[in-house]
């Protein structure tokens, strides 16, 4: 036997071919036996022996040919990996030279999707935190937000009447809690300036309800939620911070509000979602107050017990409630019940317009990358001859496509990571400013799902813009390239793509565009609505009289009259009033108002209450429709007697006078209903903001109904702006303990208009972004055409075509790009504008007008942008272009 051939082993190694690990390893084994059978026969071994031998030493053939086997398998892939990654490295590193080349090119495609991606990655945050994130509580899944309602028409349904509350909290057996809540307003003292702050009366079972381990200390009990118990209070923990500089040793320490009292029991979480107030004390429901099934005054969420599904847990509610309805007949509506999962009760309002802006921004991040895709099929054309180049040398159609992608993933990945400024630049300012008034917005961050969102983006966009030109760079006529350069009859095909994308960028402007026109047409519209008063040169200030210093409500009349008479001694003041609740900023007390002699079947209209000063009309200068106002005569032993708008005027007495007649809102059947006669009629006004629609109204004078917390409203002779001061120092000669938050009735019209006139800002924003990447499509296709041309232009101009024609010829290329894409975007505008109808307040969604302007502004833009490119087309000496190859 001859020397053994060791051809297996460095051809296995050096991987001349693809390699085949079974042959190798029965090759190799074939090697190692023979290797020893040969030394056998050389130590005078007979073959057979030799061979007998080396099997006897060898060992188990089969299991060590079936080790071999994994192992050189597990050495293969390790060595594909590493042959793999040694590629993607070499790929890389070609990919950052060829960027680094062309570095304007670079600069522009990550900034731009910087941009993009950032505003996407900043509202997805918010998307994410808003409506994806759970509520924080600690069963946020067996929570309802549970309202009344009214008839079969009503959607929104009404907060809860005591009463009610009561009776489900007893009969209700499907329920762990009912948690029930109303807002309240103290003066707070002994902790820097008096204020005012806001707070949340809550039942001990709220805690139950909505349970979030406290911040520090504890939360109040049972013990602490009746009528005579200590007083205590829960901090919330921004007041916490802000007003005690986090002082952990508030626990058990007393604060005053309203100059009594309250001893601190703990910090809630900072996780508690708005509604945010300063803080929780118990509602301490009096056994009076049980008995009242006529005024809604408590929002309700309620806890499913552990087991027992919504829907039966609404029916048996359901049912409670149509039993109140035969027992109370007068006071309840047998409307059922509105149980609405408290995430969406609380995210609800604002869903569509995050969506709306997620869709916006995601619309100019698609602008974007077309507008990238188009640069690269310029820069393909150029890159022709060295893409040939490759080809020859052996690069195959894919290994083109792939280094060609990387490089777009790469300019995909530089943009992302920079577009992590952008995104957080863009959350600061809505947390801050917070101008939607989103709930849970303060809770957006730049965390792992948005860190994620963003990547997938990068990666989704890399391959969407880069992917169309790597597939048409690959396809070469590779001797017609080489030999001709940039002239190839793929030439035409690519041009027609950079059209057909231009057409893309200027379709989604358009949609963007006149989602924005309308949203700005209807914030305009919005503004010029009359509020049914004189909201010019009004001041409103708020009054809170604390019951610990005035314990009667006649101190309490007293004082607020003595600060009435001395702010209206103020030099420019003409004229002052007090309301319990100022139109626009909040609408008042509803309850069900009925004629007198009325019947059930006639039915009852909920009106807001509101309680005023004779003067509260004179100041806000809203007309008297018929009858008088209040006066002097009107005292607490006079009759009692109301104002009440047209609206519920119609309502209640149809075209019969309403002076002189009687209303209430005790129910028919009461023995004793406190009466209200009708004096007078007003004009209609827009109570709850200028987008919201008119409502009953019933106004009561404040001789018959005392009130502690009641606005001022002074009007002034002179710019309102310049009396704070005064107003303020004639308030604190009666009382200067009493702070007083002012405020000018146009802020509080501005507060009102904040929510819709951002979005159209922003809206617009996003819109103009979107046009001016499409008008640089449009100049980069018509620039690239013109260069194409060149020889073209030259000769015609050389046969004696004028500057003139030259000029028109270029510039219809443009307007035809521009033409189409219009056509396109208006028939998709009308498709899409639709779920804009929420946001839209006296415009369609298909407005004529916002349609015809945004055509008009899109087609003058691309005509400008053709423009540049013909004119220097129009310059071409004819000479030179002839000239050039």
């Amino acid at each position: 036997m001859g020397a053994v051939d060791p051809t297996p082993a460095w051809r296995r190694y050096l991987r001349f071919w693809q390699s085949n690990p079974r042959a190798d390893v029965a090759e190799e084994l074939r090697f190692h036996l023979e290797s020893a059978i040969a030394e056998y026969v050389a130590g005078g071994m007979s073959l057979d022996a030799a061979r007998a031998e080396a099997m006897r030493r060898f060992g188990d053939v089969d299991a060590i040919t079936i080790t071999l086997h994994a192992l050189s398998h597990q050495q293969e892939r390790t060595m594909e990996w590493r042959d793999r990654l040694e590629t993607l490295r070499s790929d890389v590193r070609f990919a950052l030279r060829q960027l680094r080349k062309s570095p304007a090119f670079t600069l522009v495609a990550v900034l731009t999707l910087a941009l993009g991606i950032g505003a996407n990655s900043a509202i997805f945050s918010i998307v994410y935190s808003v409506l994806l994130a759970p509520l924080p509580y600690a069963h946020a899944d067996r929570l309802l937000d549970v309202r009344e309602r009214h008839d079969a028409r009503d959607t929104d349904g009404m907060v809860v009447t005591f009463g009610n509350y009561g009776a489900w909290r007893e009969r209700v057996k499907s329920f762990d809690a009912f948690g029930a809540y109303s807002f309240g307003g103290f003066t707070l003292t002994g902790a820097g300036d008096p204020r005012q702050i806001q707070v949340l009366r809550v039942t001990a079972d709220y805690w139950k309800a909505l349970y979030i381990p406290p911040a520090i200390g504890h939360y109040f009990g049972n013990a602490d939620d009746v009528p005579g118990a200590p007083n205590v209070i829960v901090l919330a923990h921004d007041f916490w911070w802000s007003t005690f500089n986090g002082d952990s040793s508030i626990v058990d320490r007393s604060i005053t509000l309203s100059g009594e009292p309250y001893t601190v029991l703990g910090v809630a979480s900072a996780e508690y979602p708005p509604p945010r107030r300063a803080g929780w004390i118990p509602l301490r429901i009096t056994s009076s107050q049980l008995l009242e099934h006529a005024d809604h005054e408590l929002g309700v969420v309620g806890l499913v017990r552990d087991g027992i599904t919504t829907e039966r847990a609404v029916a048996e509610l359901t049912q409670v409630e149509t039993d109140l309805a035969k027992m109370y007949p007068n006071s309840n509506f047998d409307g059922g019940i509105i149980a609405t999962p408290l995430r969406d009760s609380v995210v609800g309002p604002v869903q569509s317009l995050l969506l709306i802006l997620l869709g916006a921004v995601g619309l100019v991040l698609l602008i974007a990358c077309v507008n990238i895709a188009n640069l690269l099929l310029a820069r393909a054309a150029v890159r022709r001859k060295e893409i040939a180049v490759r080809s020859a040398l052996g690069a195959s159609r894919s290994r083109i496509i792939v280094q060609l992608l990387i490089e777009s993933l790469l300019l995909a990945f530089g943009g992302a990571i920079v577009s992590f400024a952008v995104a957080a630049a863009g959350m600061r300012f809505l947390v801050r400013h917070n101008p939607l008034g989103v709930p849970r917005l303060q809770d957006a961050a730049i965390n792992g799902p948005v860190l994620a969102f963003a990547i997938v983006l990068a990666l989704v966009c890399g391959i969407g813009f880069g992917l169309l030109p790597a597939v048409r760079a690959s396809r070469l006529d590779l001797q017609q390239t080489l030999r001709d350069g940039m002239r190839s009859d793929a030439t035409t095909l690519r041009n027609r793509l950079r059209a057909t994308l231009v057409v893309a960028q200027i379709s989604l402007a358009m949609v963007l565009l006149i989602g924005a026109g309308l949203l700005v047409r209807s914030a305009i519209l919005l503004q010029r609505v009359d509020p049914g008063f004189d909201s010019h040169n009004l001041l409103t200030a708020g009054i809170n009289l604390p019951d610990a210093r005035y314990r009667s409500d006649t101190a309490a009349a007293e004082r607020l009259n003595e600060i009435l008479s001395a702010v209206s001694s103020v030099p420019g003041v003409a004229s002052a009033a007090y309301v319990s609740l100022m139109p626009i900023a909040a609408s008042g007390s509803d309850c069900n108002w009925r004629r007198e002699g009325s019947t059930e079947q006639d039915g009852a209209f909920n009106a807001n209450g509101r309680v005023a000063t004779p003067s509260y009309f004179e100041t806000l200068r809203i007309p008297l429709l018929r009858g008088r106002m209040f006066g002097s005569a009107d005292g607490s032993d006079a009759p009692r007697v109301g104002a009440i708008n047209r609206r519920l005027a119609h309502k209640l007495f149809g075209d019969e006078d309403p002076i002189g007649r009687r209303i209430t809102c005790a129910p028919v059947t009461s023995t004793k209903p406190t009466w209200v006669t009708v004096v007078g009629v007003t004009r209609d006004l827009h109570a709850r903001g200028l987008a919201d629609e008119i409502r009953d109204e019933v106004y009561m004078p404040a001789t018959q109904n005392s009130r502690r917390d009641m606005t001022l409203v002074v009007r002034g002779s002179v710019p309102v702006s310049t009396l704070a001061p005064a107003i303020r120092r004639a308030v604190s000669v009666q009382d200067p303990l009493l702070p007083v938050p002012m405020m000018t009735m146009d802020e509080v019209i501005d507060r009102s208009l904040a929510t819709p006139k951002f979005t159209s800002q922003l809206l617009s924003a996003l819109g103009a972004l979107g046009l001016v990447l499409a008008v640089i499509g449009i100049y980069g296709v018509i620039a690239y055409f013109v260069a194409q041309r060149t020889n073209e232009i030259g000769i015609r101009m050389a046969l004696g075509a004028d500057t003139g024609r030259v000029i028109g010829m270029v510039v219809r290329q443009g307007v035809m790009l521009a033409a189409i894409g219009i056509a396109i975007g208006s028939v998709v505008s009308l498709l899409v504008t639709g779920m804009l109808g929420q946001l839209l307040f006296g415009v369609t969604a298909r407005d004529p007008l916002t349609f015809v302007v945004v055509a008009v502004v899109i087609a003058v833009v691309s005509l400008a942008a053709s423009f540049l490119p013909a004119r220097r087309a129009a310059h071409i000496d004819p000479l030179e272009a002839l000239r050039t190859p």
